[in-house]
């Protein structure tokens, strides 16, 4: 997932040559999730297989609001 995350910067880098006034947030929304991405693959390798409870609340982080009404 490291190089998803370096290709993923690369983009960046030769869009901010190319052209320095290039909407990148797009891209920059492609390196946030891969950074995620790695962190979460890096974590479930080492971690129990979760129950079904833990599965849930794991789904709603990952959803548009956050799944937590945190505001």
């Amino acid at each position: 997932m490291a190089s998803n995350r370096r290709i993923c910067a690369a983009r960046i880098a030769r869009a901010k040559r190319s052209n320095p006034e290039a909407d990148l947030t797009e891209l920059y929304q492609d390196l946030k999730t891969a950074q995620v991405a790695e962190v979460i693959e890096r974590v479930v390798s080492s971690a129990p297989v979760p129950s079904p409870e833990q599965l849930a609340r794991l789904r709603a982080l990952l959803r548009p609001d956050g799944g937590g009404g945190n505001g």
